[in-house]
């Protein structure tokens, strides 16, 4: 079988370093499974540490509406208090730029962990990369034939699925933080508004400090 000019000088390169080669091909498996270990676990790390932090971002925001519901069903039935009406809209404000802030720090940890996991991905699959053509190139070596560097190649190719569902993830990851996945609002909302009647004091400790302070001084 003739093999072309571009494959004998990669053999020729390649031809020194045989012996080093095909002595790593007994390492394969361990190589190979040092590699997929380390690519799992930053998937598994970062998907589990994305549901929590997205849990509890939605706890708050949750949380805040049913404070911000009662505050509002209160401020109807003082409207004839100016005094105490102008206390609730302070109250209001005050809550909702500490919302802001306990919110502005959720959605950050989540892009912190978005970054993570996918670097923590990138390294992981172009160490798999790099591991599939060092047996590509050893089979090449050992065999002296073309088609022993794509039978190195082949080999790997299960592996690659991890790889795909690494994408999946972190596309998915991206879509909730971005807002564009549905959401089935309707029922939500639907527990949000039955928790308005609600008064838990654990709320005004959380978002509005001084409006606590406040009632118990009263």
């Amino acid at each position: 079988m003739e093999i072309s000019s571009f494959w004998q000088k990669i053999i020729v390169f390649f031809g020194p370093f045989t012996p080093y080669l095909r002595e790593t091909l007994h390492f394969k498996l361990f190589i190979s499974t040092f590699i997929l270990g380390l690519i799992a676990f930053f998937l598994i790390r970062g998907h589990r540490r994305f549901e929590l932090l997205d849990m509890e971002k939605e706890s708050l925001v949750k949380r805040y509406l049913v404070f911000r519901g009662k505050k509002h069903s209160i401020l109807r039935g003082v409207q004839s208090n100016q005094k105490e009406f102008e206390e609730i809209i302070r109250s209001i404000s005050r809550s909702w730029h500490n919302f802001e802030e306990y919110h502005t720090q959720k959605v950050e940890l989540l892009r912190e962990n978005y970054r993570t996991m996918k670097k923590g991905f990138l390294i992981g699959s172009i160490l798999l990369v790099l591991n599939s053509l060092r047996e590509g190139i050893a089979m090449l070596a050992i065999t002296k034939l073309p088609s022993g560097f794509f039978a190195g190649l082949c080999r790997d190719l299960p592996h690659y699925f991890l790889i795909v569902v690494g994408i999946v993830l972190l596309r998915m990851q991206r879509v909730r933080m971005r807002g564009d996945s549905p959401h089935k609002i309707d029922s939500a909302l639907e527990t949000l508004f039955a928790d308005f009647d609600q008064d838990d004091p654990r709320l005004y400790e959380e978002f509005d400090p001084l409006e606590e302070k406040r009632r118990e001084a009263q």
